[in-house]
């Protein structure tokens, strides 16, 4: 598992000078690290520059005194910006090389783009999924990496636009259990910590039904 201190090594001798600040957020900072964790992670450079892809890695790059700003002013050098991230990094990010940053923002953009992303992103994901669903065993497996992102994703968005709280996959899919206890996500939960827990189409139909569930719980 890659750490802040490894990656910031490499990047230094590749941009010797450049990385003015380094910003961790994500499972590492939510409590939520597993085995396949990627360090999730953002860099401030004083100068532009192409960053070097790392395996483990998963990076935001922003011009140096970006994070001092609205997200919606910020241009990105590299990576995906938002204002969950934004929020994560003025709250609970650990800033590993210069200053904490503010990253100004509101709760009402938080959730604004929490409710886009459920219709614009994974709506789309999931009507793609009702469509193949009925062609599929129900007991035949379903594979893990696609099935977790799938299942537990929609759940983290639910929760932030319920109570403005960012949370891991894990505790997000602790939460839509016991909200829905009918349906097996905690099985998810469970595979994503490691344990053998045979994942199959049927989960993908109770992912399915999830997000169904959220969407209609968030637009009453």
């Amino acid at each position: 598992m890659v750490t802040p201190g490894e990656y910031l090594s490499f990047l230094d001798a590749r941009l010797p000078g450049l990385v003015a600040g380094a910003h961790v957020y994500g499972s590492r900072v939510l409590d939520d690290v597993v085995a396949d964790s990627d360090l999730d992670i953002v860099i401030e450079l004083s100068s532009p520059a192409e960053v070097p892809a790392f395996e483990g890695a998963d990076v935001a790059v922003v011009p140096a005194g970006s994070l001092e700003k609205p997200v919606f002013d910020v241009t990105p050098l590299a990576g995906e910006i938002t204002p969950v991230l934004w929020q994560q990094l003025r709250t609970v990010g650990q800033t590993v090389r210069g200053a904490r940053p503010t990253c100004p923002g509101t709760a009402a953009e938080v959730e604004a783009y929490c409710r886009s992303n459920l219709v614009d992103y994974w709506k789309l994901d999931f009507d793609r999924l009702r469509s193949v669903l009925p062609t599929l065993d129900p007991e035949a497996a379903f594979p893990r990496d696609s099935l977790l992102w799938v299942g537990l994703g929609p759940a983290r968005l639910w929760h932030t636009i319920r109570t403005g709280e960012i949370v891991g996959k894990s505790r997000a899919g602790e939460l839509a259990a016991a909200r829905w206890p009918d349906l097996p996500i905690l099985d998810l939960v469970a595979s994503r910590r490691g344990a053998e827990v045979p994942l199959k189409v049927s989960h993908a139909a109770a992912s399915l039904d999830l997000f169904d569930r959220i969407l209609a719980d968030v637009t009453t």
